[in-house]
């Protein structure tokens, strides 16, 4: 397999991702497997948000029933602008982290 790095390294990637496919196709497309699949793909989704910053809703959820059955949970939109406003916080006009 000649893996030689196209833009960005793209082509390397979608060979690989390519070449695991065909590998395991047996195990993939079996319909019993279809559920770790799925489950795999939350977790990965869980892990790429939570390396850029994004903490996951469902999680706050579950923590808010077990440890705090008697408050109300913040809606989605709210949960996630209080999150970004705890990592950069811009009060009194000063950005103590960069957002980029």
């Amino acid at each position: 397999m000649n893996l030689k790095f196209a833009k960005g390294g793209k082509m390397v990637i979608y060979k690989i991702i390519k070449m695991t496919i065909m590998s395991q196709k047996d195990l993939i497309f079996n319909p019993k497997n279809w559920s770790r699949i799925a489950t795999l793909w939350t977790r990965l989704q869980q892990s790429f948000r939570l390396m850029v910053g994004v903490p996951d809703y469902q999680n706050y959820l579950e923590h808010m029933k077990k440890h705090h059955p008697d408050m109300d949970a913040m809606d989605e939109k709210t949960f996630h602008r209080y999150c970004v406003d705890a990592r950069y916080p811009s009060a009194g006009g000063t950005m103590k982290k960069c957002p980029c």
